[in-house]
């Protein structure tokens, strides 16, 4: 096992050069494994204009299994897993100021990461509930004829959610974060559609970084997703999509902990809608690429929405 050797925290810190390399990696990577349940990351139509008065309630369950942990600038490590099942709650409302459409809505992620092991050295699981994610989001364009939409959102992250300074993978990661996100929706008649989005997310310092009093800083992330959309009928459409993320260099205490944020995956979708009003959706995903954290070989996303 690899022995790192970085000057100390502070009194009273337990030392970095008597931790393995493998927890440092992890020091500060919270939501790196779940990356595949994150708010920003859209589904097909999700940019499409509902009346004002409509509310959506959704449900989710994201399944992950990972294998390979990539440090930038390092070797990928070989023996390595993490089993991601998380749950998320998600209410939309949309509404009219001015003339202009819009809403808000909130997100809560929770769920846990099981079989941890880097490099075969296995890390301590944990169950717990991420930040929660508050947002507001409205359309500067609507075009009907054209099947034009552009779609600007915002996302809030306070750190409310589960997190324990000593352990070296948390749900939560004790900082706030934000997120703009900007979207288009473009239809092509009847039947084919596309869904294109960019964001960039900033992060907060965490003061309280494994192994306890750590400082974690991280560079913000960025984003792009595409979604090619064909609906065979008003019922039932099918989309292939991809997500690239670059950027989101980790810390601890000015040195680099080797956890980036750079991924790139491919992803298929179904959606049915049963009736009118309540929809099934499953996508199914795998990383055709990845640096700073674990790769993706399966990904399951199964989403209920219903309509009110």
């Amino acid at each position: 096992m690899a022995i790192v050797k970085f000057p100390a925290l502070g009194r009273g810190a337990v030392r970095l050069r008597k931790i393995p390399a493998c927890l440092i990696v992890l020091a500060g990577a919270t939501g790196l494994p779940a990356r595949s349940a994150q708010a920003q990351e859209i589904m097909p139509y999700d940019f499409t204009v509902l009346p004002a008065g409509t509310t959506l309630a959704m449900g989710y369950y994201v399944y992950g299994h990972n294998t390979d942990y990539r440090t930038a600038g390092g070797p990928t490590l070989r023996n390595s897993g993490l089993e991601v099942q998380a749950g998320i709650a998600r209410l939309v409302h949309y509404g009219e100021i001015g003339g202009i459409r819009g809403g808000v809505q909130v997100f809560q992620i929770f769920g846990s990461f099981q079989d941890v092991r880097i490099g075969g050295q296995p890390i301590a699981g944990t169950f717990g509930a991420q930040n929660v994610t508050l947002s507001a989001f409205f359309w500067p364009y609507i075009n009907v004829e054209s099947q034009t939409a552009i779609i600007v959102l915002g996302f809030l992250n306070p750190p409310t959610g589960s997190y324990d300074r000593f352990a070296a993978l948390n749900f939560g990661d004790n900082r706030i974060r934000g997120t703009v996100q900007v979207g288009l929706q473009q239809g092509f008649g009847e039947q084919l559609g596309l869904d294109l989005a960019y964001d960039a997310q900033i992060y907060g310092e965490n003061d309280r970084a494994f192994p306890g009093t750590g400082l974690l800083t991280q560079t913000p992330t960025h984003r792009v997703q595409a979604w090619l959309n064909w609906r065979w009928n008003p019922s039932f459409s099918t989309s292939i999509g991809y997500t690239g993320i670059w950027g989101g260099v980790q810390s601890l205490n000015g040195f680099r902990t080797g956890a980036v944020t750079e991924t790139q995956r491919i992803r298929v979708h179904s959606g049915y809608f049963i009736d009118p009003t309540l929809q099934i959706g499953l996508e199914l995903n795998h990383d055709l690429h990845s640096v700073g954290g674990f790769r993706q070989d399966f990904g399951a996303i199964l989403r209920v929405l219903k309509v009110f």
